[in-house]
């Protein structure tokens, strides 16, 4: 009896514990609107244990993103992976020479290991506007498509801030097969 009462008990154990191991991470929590330096940014993203997933050769940011891309010369750019969450988060980093942080670019995409649904993505997509319009004011741009009434297999939504601080451009991609992908882009100037 008393075995089978400590069974029970760890089995309950591990399935809370593995319930709460994927869970919503406050946008705050993961997307930071400061432009520290960049070897300051590192030594976070190590102590979050992200896994530096950084491609090891230069790539872009097209200028439909980062208008001002072509004004600044970056090394390569360092990409991090967050995975304990119901989203795996992707951010990418990019930096001059003398260690500015110029642009950041957050991704989230589906945790196989979690079952996510369109609803936990529309969830995750407001919390990310609310959180950037508590911080910089009411977007100049929101363009949304019904998936519905496209001929396409995909669309695309798009919302777009200016403040005096900084600049950001959230996106989101939705697909009738189920795909889905939010996007965000946070510079200066």
């Amino acid at each position: 009896m008393k075995t089978t009462i400590l069974f029970v008990f760890i089995i309950l154990i591990s399935y809370s514990c593995s319930l709460g191991r994927f869970n919503n991470v406050p946008v705050q929590n993961e997307v930071d609107l400061s432009f520290k330096k960049f070897t300051e940014i590192k030594k976070e993203e190590i102590s979050k244990k992200s896994k530096d997933i950084t491609l090891g050769y230069f790539w872009g940011i097209g200028e439909d993103i980062y208008p001002t891309f072509e004004k600044h010369t970056f090394e390569i750019p360092k990409s991090y992976q967050r995975n304990e969450n119901n989203f795996i988060l992707k951010v990418d980093y990019f930096f001059t020479k003398d260690d500015q942080t110029q642009f950041k670019f957050y991704e989230w995409n589906e945790n196989e290991k979690a079952e996510i649904s369109t609803n936990q993505f529309d969830e995750k997509f407001h919390e990310i506007k609310k959180y950037l319009n508590e911080n910089l004011g009411k977007p100049y741009l929101e363009v949304y498509e019904d998936l519905e009434k496209s001929k396409e297999e995909t669309v695309r939504d798009d919302i777009k801030w200016q403040s005096q601080k900084l600049n950001a451009y959230l996106f989101r991609f939705r697909g009738k097969n189920g795909f889905d992908q939010i996007r965000l882009a946070i510079y200066k100037e």
